[in-house]
């Protein structure tokens, strides 16, 4: 999974909840400034939201799925309110997945530990 695919599934996390918080817009910011994005591919994101496209796409590899399920909570934490439909959308995603509860769950240790 590339970069621009992450990013659009952040994007997605962050609009679940149909708000976005200032925090929640600079962790974007940064991650498109870090994984060179450009406004226009920022803005595309964006607008895939006010057409209704909030849905997550699933890396293949293991490894591409623990890093984009860890970028999910990053992003679902980032403004210190775990609204229900993030909540939702990141257990949804972890089972489509296919992580098990436990590796959820360490998964979830490891970005704690990381924070």
């Amino acid at each position: 999974m590339d970069k621009l695919e992450t990013f659009h599934n952040l994007v997605n996390m962050a609009a679940i909840d149909n708000k976005f918080t200032d925090e929640e817009v600079e962790f974007l910011a940064r991650r498109a400034n870090q994984w060179n994005i450009s406004n226009d591919e920022f803005e595309t994101a964006l607008a895939g939201i006010s057409e209704g496209h909030l849905e997550v796409t699933i890396p293949e590899s293991y490894e591409n799925r623990v890093l984009l399920l860890k970028e999910m909570i990053r992003m679902m934490a980032i403004d210190g309110e775990l609204a229900e439909m993030e909540k939702r959308m990141c257990a949804h995603a972890s089972g489509k997945m296919d992580f098990t509860t436990q590796q959820f769950g360490q998964i979830l240790d490891e970005v704690i530990a990381e924070a």
